[in-house]
């Protein structure tokens, strides 16, 4: 079993008890064709969208690295941005090679850690490769964070760290995060591309078979990375509701948060959906499966209507989660409880229906 752990959580099994139902023969759905497009229309361009953007924050650096100047830096910041936005289309899908090499881990482990940002720039003694906490959070889009917005109060002054005396060293170490991100990420695009087919030919029901594994991803970042990690956390749902506003995702560049969670709820929802990420047309999905399974859309519907409302609850917050958390936290709650509605519907609904077994240890108390 693959047990996956999320940072700052610990956690309890689910009432339900979902991850006991037994496995059940594959049936007679066409587990192939839903594979296929969610392979070809989802997973793959997304990876290639995100590889272009990187691909843009790379040129970015280089460019201010060269001159590294206000508008160059202006520039920097504005292609993190896109890229940090692209990159929640890619945070759900960690299997294969993303699992591999710590992909999502080292790309997105928030907060970041400054202490020791601020240490390997001073020393210029470090190592991205290290697979542990510490360097993971070291790293990644919100290290970016912290080094585009963080330096300083005052976002005009910012700039100085990488003209000054010890410019260079910012300038190698942020370099350094850009080329570690750049390298994971074609790693992770050349797989998906070299592996497809294979991976849509596995079209079983067992732990390890291609659409198990993709679904249980896809309910894990849905309960963890967006429920848990981007809301829950950060409004102190598991602390006695206390804030805990360096849990904010892009916690130095303020009012980016809701956006990319919206952009999450965006990405989750047109995988459910079979959406093409290029041709935002609807292919084979779960709605398909569950119709053939139960006979209805019923519970399809219930999931997406659910789905809007989150959206809906998260639209509702203010850009700026800290200054939400401080002026009425209790819409963050809100917030979290409509995602959690959703859990429940994929988690134990539609499992239960496909029969699909979770795969991973659940127990936040929820």
């Amino acid at each position: 079993m693959k047990y996956k752990y999320l940072l700052l959580i610990s956690s309890v099994l689910f009432a339900c008890n979902v991850d006991k139902v037994t496995v059940q023969p594959v049936d007679d759905y066409n587990r192939v064709a839903l594979l296929e497009n969610l392979t070809e229309n989802v997973i793959i361009p997304v990876n290639q969208n995100f590889n272009l953007k990187m691909i843009s924050l790379t040129n970015a650096a280089d460019l201010f690295t060269t001159s590294p100047n206000n508008d160059n830096f202006n520039s920097l910041r504005n292609t993190w941005v896109e890229a940090y936005v692209a990159w929640q289309h890619i945070e759900m899908f960690d299997m294969g090679k993303a699992e591999e090499i710590d992909y999502i881990k080292s790309m997105n482990t928030y907060p970041c850690n400054k202490t020791i940002i601020d240490a390997n720039i001073q020393n210029s003694q470090y190592d991205l490769n290290d697979a542990t906490w510490p360097s993971w959070a070291s790293q990644g889009f919100p290290a970016l964070d912290y080094m585009l917005y963080g330096l300083d109060s005052d976002s005009s002054l910012v700039i100085n760290f990488y003209t000054g005396p010890q410019g260079n060293k910012y300038l190698s170490y942020l370099g350094d995060i850009i080329i570690q991100m750049s390298s994971k990420t074609t790693q992770v695009n050349d797989h998906w591309l070299s592996s497809k087919i294979n991976f849509i030919g596995s079209s079983g029901n067992t732990r390890n078979s291609s659409l198990n594994l993709l679904t249980n991803d896809f309910i894990y970042h849905f309960e963890k990375g967006i429920r848990a990690n981007k809301i829950g956390i950060p409004c102190g749902r598991w602390d006695n509701f206390k804030p805990y506003e360096k849990g904010v995702e892009a916690y130095y560049r303020r009012g980016l948060s809701k956006r990319l969670v919206l952009e999450a709820l965006e990405a989750s929802s047109n995988f459910f959906l079979g959406i093409g990420f290029n041709t935002n047309i609807p292919g084979e999905s779960y709605i398909n499966y569950l119709q053939h399974k139960i006979g209805d859309n019923t519970l399809s519907n219930k999931i997406t209507a659910q789905m809007s409302t989150a959206v809906s609850a998260v639209s509702n917050l203010d850009d700026d989660f800290i200054s939400q958390m401080s002026t009425d936290n209790n819409q963050m709650l809100q917030a979290y409880d409509a995602l959690q509605k959703v859990v429940v519907l994929l988690k134990t609904d539609m499992l239960i229906n496909l029969s699909i077994t979770v795969d991973y240890a659940d127990t936040d108390g929820d």
